[in-house]
């Protein structure tokens, strides 16, 4: 597994950071926040604060197109004036709906601009592909049985206590799991301040401790959930 680097990572930020951490919830495609933020940085070089501000109400304008609507989002989410908080505020609760991803991002860079006025350090705001909640960040993780061996009622039964547990006693939530014979996946919420690596590692050793039957490389991504088909490409290629 390769978490260890990114969890120290993360420790260091949050150390950094202590009380301005602010978690992006939505699940946003992670290309489309590429495109925002190049786009944002693009808009910040030559921004006219007064002309964006007048067009604020073009963006409830049917007629005016989706590539100006997303410049002017970009525009007002850079202007730290109450106005244009207001106007991202009041779009995003019902937007185009092609552009209501784009609107969430706007919204949320609006918003940490804004809280900046107020606190001595500029606040960290954190968005991955699965988004996240409060505190918490959301992964997707395959735990893979050795060899690919279809997991037995009780290896699942086993397995799946050991998930609970370790979930609950680092205070995450687990919101899907699903065994899908030679692999089980599962989606949780996990705290900035846990140690996914640990964890995870922690939780396969557990299991393998009564019965030797789990692989001890973990697939884990806070991008996207993967398909059947993905994961199975992705064993291919390590069985290779």
């Amino acid at each position: 597994m390769k978490e260890m680097e990114s969890d120290n990572k993360l420790e260091q930020i949050l150390k950094n950071y202590p009380d301005s951490v602010t978690v992006l919830e939505e699940a946003i495609d992670v290309k489309l926040q590429v495109k925002y933020f190049k786009e944002t940085r693009k808009q910040k070089e030559s921004l006219d604060k007064v002309t964006a501000l007048k067009k604020k109400d073009k963006l409830f304008d049917k007629d005016y197109s989706e590539d100006e609507k997303k410049l002017l989002l970009c525009q007002l989410a850079s202007i730290n004036e109450v106005e244009a908080y207001r106007t991202i505020e009041r779009y995003v609760s019902c937007p185009d709906e092609s552009l209501a991803q784009w609107a969430i991002l706007a919204f949320q860079e609006s918003k940490m601009l804004m809280h900046s006025e107020f606190m001595d350090q500029k606040p960290l705001f954190i968005s991955t592909g699965l988004g996240g909640k409060g505190s918490q960040l959301r992964y997707f993780v395959v735990i893979f049985t050795r060899d690919q061996a279809v997991f037995t009622p009780y290896q699942e039964k086993l397995v799946m206590n050991e998930i609970v547990y370790a979930f609950n006693k680092e205070k995450a939530e687990l919101e899907e799991i699903e065994f899908m014979g030679y692999y089980v996946k599962f989606t949780g919420l996990v705290p900035l301040n846990t140690g996914l690596k640990k964890l995870l590692s922690d939780l396969v050793k557990h299991c393998n401790e009564l019965g030797d039957f789990l692989d001890t490389s973990v697939l884990v991504t806070n991008v996207k959930k993967l398909s059947a088909g993905e994961i199975e490409q992705l064993m291919d290629k390590k069985t290779a």
